[in-house]
């Protein structure tokens, strides 16, 4: 019977892991800027919680858990390739239609200000922005008190306001209003 009970828990906890898959992706997309690495860093994350769901004590700290495992697993990378690896971006893709073509752009920016980020910060912002962890969680993951995460999201969002700022040159448009008859 106890053999039957591990197999449904490794069920559930694999159908939680393929939930959460998306997220972590997009963590991973967000510090690599290349897709196949993502990918890579994701399956290794899964096949590293997979192998040690043992220590995993709370069902409730899984996605903390999670992303602590994709930053080992990035940070191991980095190791072994080295501090420089160079990242790519996606091929420009023509739109016709106006407002996909400039959301395309505003995301490309957006993209390439986050990579122009020193990685302690860029680690910290997409963790926060894109997953939507709290300071804690933050802290926990990248094992840094809170007022570091704090003050490391400050500067991160400065410096992304400032660069993409600069992206639309010296000219600073600001919305004409207009009355309406």
């Amino acid at each position: 019977m106890g053999r039957i009970k591990q197999v449904v828990a490794a069920l559930k906890l694999k159908s939680v892991f393929a939930e959460r898959r998306y997220k972590l992706y997009n963590i991973a997309y967000a510090w690599t800027h290349d897709a196949a690495l993502a990918d890579d860093l994701v399956q290794e994350t899964i096949y590293k919680a997979l192998k040690k769901a043992a220590s995993l004590h709370d069902i409730e700290t899984v996605d903390a858990w999670l992303y602590r495992i994709l930053l080992n697993c990035w940070h191991d990378y980095l190791r072994t390739k080295g501090r420089n690896v160079e990242l790519y971006d996606m091929d420009d893709e023509r739109l016709e239609q106006d407002e996909l073509y400039q959301q395309a752009q505003i995301v490309k920016r957006v993209r390439a200000s986050i990579q122009q980020l020193p990685l302690p910060l860029r680690e910290v912002v997409t963790l926060a922005d894109l997953s939507g962890c709290s300071y804690a969680e933050i802290a926990d993951i990248v094992e840094i008190p809170i007022g570091t995460v704090m003050s490391r999201l400050f500067r991160a969002r400065k410096l992304l306001k400032k660069s993409l700022l600069d992206f639309g040159g010296d000219q600073q448009t600001r919305p004409v209003l207009r009355s309406v008859k």
